[in-house]
Parts: structure tokens; sequence; C-alpha cells
């Protein structure tokens, strides 16, 4: 199921060792060793700086992890959003609370006993929180009744979420269609997105469940075209209804929507599964709490440390929400919500050398967080000895103005986007092993997008690739000075 999982993407060591690396405060750059140059003047700060235009947007610290010497700096204690960059934080509390080799289970339970293949009770889809499950994996839990031998259920049919704290969105920040923004809740399904499509003029608009080999259509999330700009979402008692503008939908066309009540969604669809295995069940009824019964079957998840990693690659906002929820449970906790989780996880990462900060949930999803390039690389010298690096996808180290590529070095670094907020850190790992972060953002200009440009910010696009260059650049400056 992992091919499966993935397609639907695609839409410390010590507290000495942390605390040895106190990063000062400096408002000036750190001036970096004397070293041979290579590839002229491009790679200096100034020809970095002038090419992008974003020096007073940026923050970054550069460290060897050998020493704990601070290579080079610019505003390393400013605090900014770290968008997805805190995704590395979330990974090892996750790893760090349950384990590598934890898998989170979605339970079939019969609260009666099956006589005659007839199940005297009721018929429970127990959640347990898992962030990658598909359509694909619920199938093939509606299989397992026919070979349980259920051919009728007498009771109720019920989805239990309580697993998990449950929230319509991340961040309500976000556009309403934004399927990076879904809800949470104790059950999720493809990632909490629903798949929408239409023939030209928005006639046929339908939403399905998709797996890659199985799919469900959806009656309990529906919609309509609408002269209405933006499009919008009401969430009632008896579904979600999507308004989508009608200009957009000129010719046919589809997109992933995000879904705010996941266990009325995964109900919805397992009951149409459920059906094709000749087993009819009524309406989904979610609680909280599945009523005490026998085990039919379960669904393992993969690995956590699968999960991670591919949360790491493909920057899932659920997964992160999910795995930093279950880690919090994990030592004790029962939060409410995923703010209180948060705040719990950076109270465990102060341990590490990351504070200040300020965490709103586990993706990153929120222009509000705050820490500094200083903190970050400080929570990356003592994660070096975990295995956090392990988790992290190597990316390659382009230089834009031609020059060679540093022979011998390998990155492993997260990047992370928001509206005129870019990061990146991770690992430079050569003959010196380098720990950095980079964080830029315009908070004037992201301040004053409204709520029509928030989809498409003017000159957002621009900005970033002006952003992404940089990063680039400054990466390559450093491996070819100090890694290579």
């Amino acid at each position: 199921m992992t091919t499966t999982r993935r397609s639907l993407i695609a839409g410390a060591a010590s507290l000495v060792a942390s605390h040895a690396l106190g990063l000062p405060a400096l408002a000036e750059v750190a001036r970096p060793r004397p070293r041979p140059a290579a590839g002229g003047t491009a790679g200096t700060l100034d020809a970095i700086f002038a090419r992008s235009g974003l020096r007073a947007a940026t923050g970054f610290a550069l460290v060897d992890l050998e020493t704990g010497t601070l290579l080079e700096a610019m505003a390393p204690d400013a605090p900014r959003p770290p968008a997805s960059v805190q995704k590395l934080v979330t990974a090892l509390y996750a790893q760090r609370s349950l384990g590598p080799d934890y898998r989170f289970a979605t339970r079939l339970l019969a609260s009666g006993p099956l006589v005659k293949g007839r199940l005297a009770g009721d018929l429970v889809l127990a959640g347990g929180g898992d962030p990658v499950l598909d359509t694909d994996g619920l199938a093939a839990l509606a299989a397992t009744l026919r070979i349980a031998g259920v051919a009728a259920v007498e009771g109720r049919f019920l989805v239990a979420d309580g697993a998990l704290p449950a929230a319509e969105a991340i961040d309500g920040e976000q556009p309403a269609d934004a399927a990076y923004d879904p809800g949470v809740a104790g059950i999720n399904l493809n990632f909490n997105r629903v798949f929408a499509s239409w023939k030209p003029g928005g006639a046929g608009l339908g939403f399905r469940a998709p797996g890659e080999r199985q799919s469900v259509e959806v009656a309990g999330i529906r919609g309509a075209p609408t002269e209405a700009a933006l499009p919008s979402r009401r969430v009632t008692a008896a579904g979600e209804v999507w308004a989508l503008p009608r200009a957009g939908m000129r010719r046919a066309g589809s997109l992933w929507l995000p879904v705010a009540q996941p266990a009325r969604y995964a109900g919805e669809v397992f009951r149409g599964l459920a059906g094709r295995q000749g087993l009819g069940l009524p309406p989904a009824e979610v609680v909280a709490t599945a009523p005490a019964g026998g085990l039919l079957a379960i669904a393992p998840s993969p690995p956590l440390a699968t999960i991670l990693r591919d949360m790491l690659r493909f920057s899932t906002n659920l997964t992160a929400e999910v795995v930093g929820l279950r880690a919090s449970q994990a030592r004790g906790l029962a939060p409410a919500d995923l703010a209180q989780s948060a705040a719990a996880m950076t109270e465990w990462a102060a341990g590490l050398g990351l504070e200040p900060a300020q965490f709103l949930n586990h993706s990153g999803l929120s222009g509000a967080a705050r820490v500094s390039p200083a903190a970050l690389v400080r929570f990356l010298a003592a994660a070096e000895a975990t295995s956090l690096p392990e988790l992290m996808p190597v990316r390659p180290i382009v230089d834009d103005d031609g020059g060679p590529a540093p022979g011998g070095v390998t990155l492993r670094a997260k990047t992370g986007t928001l509206d005129f907020v870019s990061g990146l850190a991770g690992y430079i790992l050569g003959k010196r092993r380098l720990a950095f972060a980079v964080l830029i953002a315009d908070l004037d200009r992201r301040a004053a997008l409204g709520l029509a440009e928030r989809a498409s910010p003017p000159g957002g696009a621009a900005w970033m690739a002006r952003a992404r260059r940089q990063e680039r650049a400054l990466v390559h400056r450093w491996a070819r000075l100090h890694a290579a």
C-alpha cells in the first residue's frame, strides 16, 4: 500500500552538546575562516544578496558540528516563521516518543456475537489515527468481513474517531480550498482530501475518494458552481457543501479539496466498499468511543520510520499533526487540540537547545509560529547523533552560476514554504559536518495580503523563486568553502 499512499501525496546527541553550541546574537555576518576561493565572486555573500534582494528578510546560521564553531551567521537570533522546516522537530519528537517501529492501527470491531453470518450487534470502524490510511487500505479491511463470515449486521454501523482530538482544519487562516489544510481526527482517509471533478461549465460536479485500485463516490460531500470569485465551504451536520467559482470551470477539470469531517468521510467510503463485498450497512454514525466488542480485523500502518521519511520528503501536514498528537499522548498527556500538543513539543525541544520558539501546531502551517536560525541549528546539533539525519531526504547541491558542485558532499535538508516565507535547514556532510538553518520572511508583505490574495499572492511566485535561488546559493557556498 506504500505506492498508493505516496501517489496520493503528489496532488539529540545530549543536552550538554546542545548548550555547548551557544550562538552569539550577531547583527552582522560572522566572517568565515579564510579558505581557498573557487568560482570567482559569484558565491560571495554580497553577490548572493545582490542577486536575491532579500538581505533584510534573511537570517541564517552555519555551525561546524565537530567543534561547535559558528562559521557564518546573519541575524541568527531573529525569530521568523519556520513553515515546514518545523517538521524536523516533529519527526524527532515522534520518533523519540513512539519508537521507529510504532504502527497505527485501524480496527473492525463487533459489539455482539456472529451467528450464522449475522452480526447480532454493532459493526464498529475504530480509528487509531493512521495518517496514511487510503481507500485501498479501507477496501482491504472491508474484504476481511467476508473472510470473517459477516453477511449481515443487525445493529448500527459506527465510526469511532476519538483516538485523537478533532479539528476541521489545521490552520484557519488558509484559503478554503487549500488541500494541504485538511481536518484532523482519530480516523483519517486519503490525507483527508476528496477528489472533485467536473465537465465543461461545471456540469456533473462530483466528489469521490480514489485509490489506485478502488474509487468510491462520496455523496456526503457535494457542491455546485458559483459566480463568486473565491471557493467556499459550509460544514453542517448533514455534510460538507462546496461552492466553486464557475470562472475556473470553463473546461473539464479536477482538483483535491480538504475534508473537514474525516470520520464521516471515512464511514461513507467504508460503507460503499462493504457494499461491494455484498454487505449492506446502514449510514455511518460517528461516536467518540467504540463500544466494547470483539476484534474482527485490524489494518496496521507502515512503521513510523517509514511514515516520517515520507512526511519529510513530501511535507504532508496531516501526517505531522497526527504523529505529533500521538507523541504527546505517548508522553502521558491529553492535549485537547493541536495548540496544546504543539506547546508540549515546544517544551520538549527546549531541552535540545530549541529556544525560544513558538509553535502553534506540528506541521508549521502557521504564519504566527516563530523560531530563530540559531535555535534551529542548536537543535540540529543536538539531533545529529539521533535517527533524524537518516530520516531527512537527500537533496542536490546546485550552483546557479554554472560552477562545479563540490564532490563528496551530501545535503540532507527540509524545506519550508508559506506566502512570502521560505526556509531550509539541515546538514551538509563532507570533510566537515555542518548544520545550518536559513529562514527568509517578508512579514510586512505577508501581513498585507487580503483573503482574496492568499490563493495566489501578487508577486509571490517571483519572491519565492528568488528565495529558493538564494538558499541554493548559500548551501553551495558553504559546501564549497567548508565541507569539500
